[in-house]
């Protein structure tokens, strides 16, 4: 069974199979909802909020800034995970 410390993780990002086998409340996206923030996306993507904010603060994730705010549509998140997913994400 998978375990939810990051020990057992290693990096605390957990893949796709990883966090589908966690979450067992997983929704269907909404697809009307053009944006995401970044607490959404990080909910999404099984990562924290500081992940996001410092890997947008580098530009190593693709996004949207709508004057001082961060949003990211279904398409940057497939991306992120995509390049997550290959290792050139870290």
């Amino acid at each position: 069974m998978l375990g939810t410390n990051v020990n057992e993780f290693g990096s605390g990002i957990l893949s796709i199979e990883q966090r589908g086998a966690l979450d067992v409340s997983f929704q269907p996206v909404n697809a009307s909802k053009m944006f995401l923030n970044a607490e959404e996306a990080a909910h999404r993507l099984g990562v924290t909020v500081g992940w996001i904010y410092e890997r947008t603060r580098r530009k190593l994730i693709p996004h949207r800034k709508l004057g001082k705010f961060i949003r990211f549509t279904e398409s940057d998140l497939q991306a992120i995970s995509d390049a997550a997913a290959t290792g050139s994400v870290q």
